[in-house]
């Protein structure tokens, strides 16, 4: 995913520690990239490039756009 195709609040499924696992973006990283809520465990994660993004999730969040995760 590029950096531009981000958007804040979204969600996104995300490859966190080995797994990919689904995170809300809630706003960007004074540091670079952007943080997020992990949906699984409520823990807050630091996305540092738009490369740790695999595909963003539309409605409740049950099925990821333009396919199945």
């Amino acid at each position: 995913m590029r950096k531009a195709e981000v958007e804040v609040g979204g969600l996104y499924l995300v490859k966190v520690s080995g797994s990919l696992v689904t995170v809300r973006l809630t706003g960007e990283s004074p540091y670079g990239g952007w943080v997020g809520v992990n949906t699984r465990t409520n823990r807050e994660v630091r996305i540092r490039t738009a490369a740790r993004l695999r595909m963003r999730f539309e409605g409740s969040g049950a099925t990821p756009k333009g396919g199945v995760a």
